[in-house]
């Protein structure tokens, strides 16, 4: 996984080297009139149009999450060693992808907390008033944040580790925006600027599918071995969530803005829950369900200019699966922080033809008149 993550993290700086030479190539002999007339569509005084240049940006994030786990009779927290990653998003007309790459951690952080892998990917179909996001995100190798269960010299440095604990998510979110002139591209790509404040109510579906696994093994103390557990538990399921929510733009001078929503919701999750013995091969499976509400919010602040774009955002996530200590808390809690730079280019052909084409076969992706 960290040689393909390697891989893909020089094949997308060579990506945007390309796409920046052929930039400076495609605008010679183009006037900077018949640039914009081609990009900037101004039919809604509400929201400028840029979906017709390519949007690449450079983000930083801390996206971290945490599951409530049952250990020795009390809830652990646990959560990945993850401080911060790096990340590219391109964006053009409805379509954005979403690579994250994370740098080396230092060998006394690895050996307090273990290491860490991890892969997330993202991909953004955002049309006039449906908005759909999808991303798959593996992570393996977990530790206990609660230092009441560790015992020994060094309760602030060490952490009990799961260097084999695995979970893996694939969600899905599924909105529409009843406000015409509220753009969720501005907030999302850059591939549109927000002129005037606006809000819209946006409702929408939340769907995971996900497994959590390999809890088998744990590392008590440094420089040990790994023991197995007995018995431990692996979980695999799938979540709904109905999210009625609310989205505001507040724009100043046209370029700087701040965002703000509000999300709640209500889900029902249908989980299967193994229960593996190691020392006699013996296992215990059930079908399982549970409701539960849900709560997500938001805000950020930035400038989304002609050409450069910047800006800060903070998220969280919350639900209210409190249960007893015997169970785990499927849902995870999430703190995310993230600062982004971005800069709009004229797009290459190597772009516009294939969606062109893809345009042509699906005439519901192409861009409407009005928004």
């Amino acid at each position: 996984m960290k040689k393909l993550q390697n891989l893909l993290f020089t094949l997308v700086l060579l990506l945007i080297a390309n796409l920046c030479f052929s930039q400076d190539i495609a605008e010679k002999g183009y006037s900077k009139n018949q640039t914009d007339t081609d990009s900037i569509s101004t039919l809604n005084p509400y929201i400028e149009d840029h979906t017709n240049r390519l949007n690449i940006n450079i983000i930083v994030s801390n996206n971290q999450l945490k599951y409530v786990f049952p250990y020795n009779g009390k809830s652990a927290s646990v959560k990945t060693n993850l401080s911060v990653s790096y990340g590219f998003r391109f964006s053009y007309r409805a379509f954005s992808v979403k690579l994250r790459y994370r740098p080396k951690l230092s060998a006394s952080n690895q050996e307090n907390k273990g290491k860490t892998d991890h892969f997330r990917f993202g991909f953004d179909i955002l049309l006039d008033k449906w908005a759909h996001f999808y991303e798959y995100d593996y992570r393996r190798g977990y530790y206990i944040d609660n230092t009441e269960f560790i015992e020994g010299p060094e309760p602030n440095d060490f952490r009990i580790q799961f260097p084999k604990l695995t979970t893996n998510t694939f969600n899905g979110v599924s909105q529409y925006k009843f406000n015409k002139n509220y753009s969720i591209r501005a907030v999302e790509s850059n591939t549109e600027i927000q002129l005037k404040s606006a809000g819209t109510f946006m409702p929408g579906i939340n769907y995971t599918y996900y497994t959590f696994k390999d809890a088998n093994e744990e590392i008590l103390g440094l420089e040990t071995e790994p023991t197995q557990r007995n018995p431990y538990n692996e979980y695999k399921g799938l979540t709904l969530i109905i999210e009625p929510g609310y989205y505001y733009t507040y724009v100043l001078n046209n370029y700087w803005y701040a965002n703000v929503f509000a999300v709640p919701g209500f889900g029902i999750d249908f989980y299967n829950n193994k229960e593996i013995y190691t020392d006699s091969n013996l296992t215990n499976d059930e079908n399982l369900s549970r409701i539960f509400f849900s709560f997500k919010t938001g805000t950020s602040i930035g400038y989304n200019g002609k050409k450069f774009y910047f800006g800060s955002e903070l998220k969280y996530h919350a639900y209210s699966e409190n249960f007893d200590k015997n169970e785990i808390t499927l849902q995870p809690s999430k703190i995310i922080f993230q600062v982004f730079l971005g800069y709009r280019f004229k797009a290459p052909k190597q772009v516009s033809k294939p969606l062109d084409y893809i345009e042509d076969k699906v005439p519901a992706l192409k861009k409407e008149n009005k928004n």
